[in-house]
């Protein structure tokens, strides 16, 4: 399974993910993310972080102790770049595991919920 970044079919969303093969609905998606890709950070560490506002506000998951953030800013996986959708193709469990939600042709841009994570 292979994924390719361009530019995002949401205006203003920037850059987004793209299917380049066929995903059927169920199958875990497990190249969007390198292991040991995130860290946490409490509020005062996330608070601390010495990267670009920017950075921080488009790659940080808030949640209400603290943020999910990448290991390494400089270099993100490709599932960092997942723009969020009310009408997603995947979902993810509580171990932050990435499923297809229905069938995903390529060239699709793969969409969660920002909310539902």
């Amino acid at each position: 399974m292979n994924f390719r970044l361009k530019k995002s079919t949401i205006e203003d969303a920037g850059i987004g993910v793209f299917s380049t093969t066929h995903i059927k609905k169920g199958e875990k998606l497990k190249a969007l993310f390198c292991e040991d890709d995130t860290r946490w950070l409490s509020h005062q560490e996330f608070d601390n972080l010495r990267v670009c506002s920017e950075l921080k506000e488009n790659f940080a998951i808030q949640y209400d102790d603290g943020y999910s953030v990448p290991a390494d800013y400089n270099c993100l996986s490709i599932g960092w770049y997942l723009n969020h959708n009310e009408n997603t193709n995947l979902h993810a469990n509580e171990d932050h595991e990435y499923f297809a939600s229905r069938d995903i042709t390529p060239g699709e841009e793969l969409f969660i919920n920002y909310d539902k994570l």
